[in-house]
């Protein structure tokens, strides 16, 4: 399965990671302390009442100019928040019904319970459409906007900092370019207290993070011993540190360049360096490319996603 075409939003506006924990009640110094110890000054942020199809609907201007010569037939729409909108009244939906790029969708789809790792249940949901043939090609369009809901909801204590952000992926069967090669999906049922955890059971499940990213990317075939690349959900600084240390993965094989300006963008983060490590590639053609990238994300609920991509002749990045 190629990844024929990605396009990402990332809002300009920021809120200081100061601001946020202070509204949750906590200090300055204390700001300052999470600040240093998780590596998250500021989030991203959608403008405040900008409705989601506004967004999403950038994603779909991006990708039209990008690809406009296939239009998807079948579209994905993808949620970390798991939140049901009324009738008829879902982004995609009012999207699917005035945008051009939509204007041959014949299936629509929804993923909206796995948390932070929803992108790779949608790859793995477009990889079915387009092997059974109900799909000749497939857009997932992803992004949780928090901009009308309480300044304290970005701010998950001890851990991270909520950001906005967007993105669109466009599938088809091509065998040249961006290849989709591996997709594994894993679901934790000792871990399905989510976010309503007590702080024994939210310990555990820190606690089984390395764990469960190093049994995910196990799956995917991830290179340990050569240079790929590892994209992950940018939850915070520390816990990839931790990773590093104890898998002896060199840190710098490991994406966290955007964390600090924009936090944890829910489902979108690594399909966020991903879009950074194609444009840094593009500057850098002069150089080895590596070949792998390994994208991996951890949700809460105990949901895990992973997935291997492999350059081929015809790439996004040539």
């Amino acid at each position: 399965m190629r990844l024929a075409e990605l396009a990402t939003y990332i809002p300009e506006d920021r809120i200081d990671a100061e601001e946020i924990i202070q509204a949750a009640g906590g200090t300055s110094t204390f700001a300052r302390v999470f600040q240093r110890m998780f590596g998250i000054e500021r989030v991203a942020a959608t403008p405040t009442g900008t409705k989601t199809i506004e967004p999403l609907g950038r994603i779909c201007d991006a990708l039209a100019d990008k690809h406009p010569e296939s239009l998807p037939s079948a579209l994905i729409h993808v949620r970390a928040l798991p939140l049901r909108f009324p009738s008829g009244s879902s982004p995609a939906i009012s999207l699917r019904q005035s945008h051009r790029f939509l204007s041959r969708i014949q299936n629509y789809y929804e993923v909206d319970q796995t948390n932070c790792s929803g992108l790779f249940w949608a790859l793995d949901l477009g990889r079915t459409l387009l092997e059974t043939g109900v799909a000749s090609s497939v857009l997932i369009l992803a992004g949780d906007n928090l901009s009308e809901r309480d300044l304290t909801d970005r701010y998950l204590p001890g851990l991270t900092l909520m950001g906005d952000a967007y993105c669109g992926l466009l599938l088809d069967n091509e065998v040249c370019g961006l290849q989709v090669c591996d997709v594994t999906l894993r679901c934790k049922p000792e871990f399905s207290f989510g976010y309503s955890g007590n702080s024994e059971q939210m310990a555990s499940f820190f606690a089984a993070h390395t764990k469960l990213v190093l049994n995910a990317l196990e799956a995917v075939g991830f290179g340990w011993d050569g240079q790929t690349s590892l994209l992950p959900h940018n939850i915070n600084t520390l816990v990839w540190h931790r990773f590093s240390q104890e898998t002896g993965l060199e840190g710098n094989r490991i994406r966290l360049g955007l964390l600090p300006d924009i936090g944890h963008c829910y489902t979108t983060d690594p399909f966020l360096l991903l879009d950074h490590e194609l444009h840094t590639e593009r500057k850098c053609a002069s150089e080895t490319r590596n070949d792998d990238l390994a994208l991996i994300s951890v949700g809460m609920g105990g949901f895990v996603g992973a997935c291997r991509l492999q350059h081929t002749p015809g790439s996004l990045t040539q």
